[in-house]
């Protein structure tokens, strides 16, 4: 049955927040759609050097993450007059 189908896979919209099951970046979701290929997400990240990346990607490539990010993830920025942004090593 074809609605059951689509209820057991995984919808996302835009701003979701996912990774691809293979690893890698965590992306947000701009655009989800379907061609004759089959169901596919555009997805924005920044890569490691702060560049903005865009893809295309089919939906069964990617998971679905939390929106928020665990603190041991995160890079602090501090910011000091005379030396400008620099990482923090907390």
């Amino acid at each position: 049955m074809l609605t059951d189908t689509m209820d057991r896979q995984e919808q996302f919209c835009a701003g979701d927040v996912v990774t691809l099951k293979t690893g890698g970046a965590r992306m947000t979701v701009t655009y989800a759609g379907a061609d004759e290929g089959g169901d596919w997400l555009l997805c924005q990240w920044f890569d490691e050097h702060g560049e903005l990346r865009q893809e295309k990607f089919m939906r069964d490539a990617v998971a679905r993450e939390p929106r928020s990010i665990s603190p041991g993830l995160v890079r602090v920025r501090r910011f000091s007059p005379q030396s400008g942004p620099r990482a923090s090593r907390t």
